[in-house]
């Protein structure tokens, strides 16, 4: 703060030196507001979730999900139907994937290994569904074995 108030006096001071030069109003620093996205996990397949078996969540700043891209974090869940929650979120929008790792070998630095079942929160139109990171009502994603990592 200290700081802060310091640039301000000096550029106070330059403004006053030089009459002639207009004085920016703007604020000196752009705070950036990050916030809290939440997602309830519901996997509905036959494996049972356990301390060994987990559920992986991931939080992606594209909804071009694949094995290549790169999370923004991840949380691992080791309970079904319950929330998997991100902090300090200040993208605008972000998108959601989950794994259960069957076979209780992930460890969360790699994509899930091929065969693994996977979901991704989607939208009525079969898209990937945006989350704002608002951290009011928790994102629902709903999952099976269905699907799976090529």
């Amino acid at each position: 703060m200290k700081n802060v108030l310091t640039m301000t006096f000096v550029a106070l001071l330059a403004a006053a030196a030089q009459p002639n030069v207009a004085l920016n109003a703007a604020p000196l620093t752009t705070a950036i507001t990050a916030g809290t996205v939440k997602v309830t996990v519901h996997y509905k397949g036959k494996g049972k979730v356990d301390a060994s078996h987990k559920l992986w969540v991931w939080v992606f700043d594209s909804p071009n999900i694949g094995a290549g891209s790169m999370p923004m974090d991840q949380v691992a869940l080791d309970k079904n139907d319950t929330d998997a929650v991100f902090e300090g979120i200040s993208t605008g929008k972000v998108y959601i994937a989950v794994a259960f790792d069957e076979t209780g070998a992930m460890m969360g630095d790699a994509p899930p290994p091929t065969g693994t079942p996977i979901g991704i929160l989607m939208g009525s139109d079969g898209m990937p569904s945006p989350v704002a990171p608002d951290g009011a009502v928790p994102a629902v994603l709903t999952f099976d074995d269905s699907q799976r990592m090529p």
